[in-house]
């Protein structure tokens, strides 16, 4: 039986605004990396980046952490490829899962817009390059 389990090791949110509020009409962009640290025969670590980022901008979240996926070799590469028609790997949306609680009580505490918990509709993963490189017109354009 495959398992995920997702330790948060940082969380950063900046409001960017003073003027913004959790009722600002924003549009959110979500950048993420996933990056396999360690490989067994039945376990599968993952260093993960989650970046969401506003437009206009008047906030941003970061989430740094990792998964640890428990299983045989079938359930764990099935978690790593995206299903048809899908743009990211089933991992990531049990990644997201688990981490959206801590984004929305950080965007509580903060009083900015919370995010959507559908907002993985059309995310894509970034290269480690991008996802250190502050969100800008052109990645913004390809993100959510």
């Amino acid at each position: 039986m495959l398992g995920v389990d997702v330790a948060i090791k940082s969380v950063e949110g900046t409001k960017l605004a003073e003027d913004v509020t959790s009722d600002s009409s924003v549009n959110f962009n979500v950048g993420a990396n996933i990056v396999q640290s360690e490989r067994n025969p039945d376990k599968l670590t993952l260093k993960f980046t989650i970046e969401l980022g506003t437009e206009p901008e008047v906030a941003k979240m970061t989430v740094t952490g990792t998964a640890v996926l428990t299983g045989d070799d079938k359930e764990i590469e099935s978690m790593l490829t995206p299903k048809e028609g899908e743009s990211v790997p089933p991992v990531f949306m049990k990644i997201y899962q688990k981490v959206y609680a801590v984004l929305y009580l950080v965007s509580g505490s903060l009083k900015i817009p919370y995010p959507s918990p559908g907002l993985l509709k059309g995310v894509r993963l970034v290269s480690a390059r991008e996802i250190s490189q502050p969100i800008n017109q052109q990645t913004r354009s390809a993100l959510v």
